[in-house]
């Protein structure tokens, strides 16, 4: 896939959680980051746990090595398993970040089993329904997989993404955090249409001129 649909213009990578984006679409960001002008949205520090106080800054890391400046971060603090308390909030935070950035490519975190999921799914399609809108993939929270987009990526690719994810030290002992599960999820994807690695992701919206 040459991902000419994504023309010119910002690219918009939004997630509920630290560590959404970069499990969904980490080697996306690597293969793009030097082709487009991508910001990275997370609507949650995911703080109610004290474990979790690094979160943060164990994402801006992790996005660096991915070729994202800080600069480019933006962070929200809605409260994690509560997004459906604030739905409008939400729905308000992603219009006020579609009026400043004018994103041509919208990629959001899957409609899946996780609440905070399910409530960003549906506010940014409300959003972004004149963007190019797709969803990445999260193993760990997807019942029924329905991607039929696969990008094709490199080992240098899979690489960066391993060692971005190495930089959330809370995480360190999650099982989808570790190398092996993180390559061969990029083979597995890759297998169906002899593509050697790749992340896939769900249309929902294409613009083709």
């Amino acid at each position: 896939m040459d991902l000419d649909f994504i023309k010119e213009g910002t690219i918009l990578f939004i997630g509920a959680h630290p560590d959404d984006i970069e499990l969904g679409c980490g080697g996306l960001l690597h293969k793009l980051k030097q082709k487009n002008r991508i910001f990275v949205i997370t609507l949650s520090k995911n703080q109610k746990n004290p474990k979790n106080q690094n979160l943060v800054s164990e994402q801006k890391k992790c996005l660096k090595i991915l070729g994202i400046p800080e600069k480019n971060i933006l962070v929200a603090d809605f409260i994690t398993r509560e997004f459906s308390y604030s739905r409008q909030e939400v729905c308000d935070y992603l219009t006020e970040i579609k009026k400043k950035l004018s994103p041509t490519t919208v990629f959001i975190v899957p409609n899946d089993l996780h609440q905070d999921h399910q409530v960003v799914n549906s506010e940014a399609r409300r959003v972004f329904r004149t963007q190019n809108l797709l969803e990445y993939y999260i193993p760990r929270s997807t019942v029924y997989p329905t991607f039929s987009v696969f990008v094709k990526l490199n080992k240098e690719n899979i690489n960066a993404k391993i060692k971005a994810l190495s930089m959330y030290k809370t995480y360190k002992n999650k099982n989808y955090f570790s190398k092996e599960v993180i390559n061969s999820l990029s083979v597995v994807n890759g297998l169906r249409y002899d593509l050697g690695l790749s992340e896939c992701f769900t249309p929902i919206s294409i613009f083709l001129n």
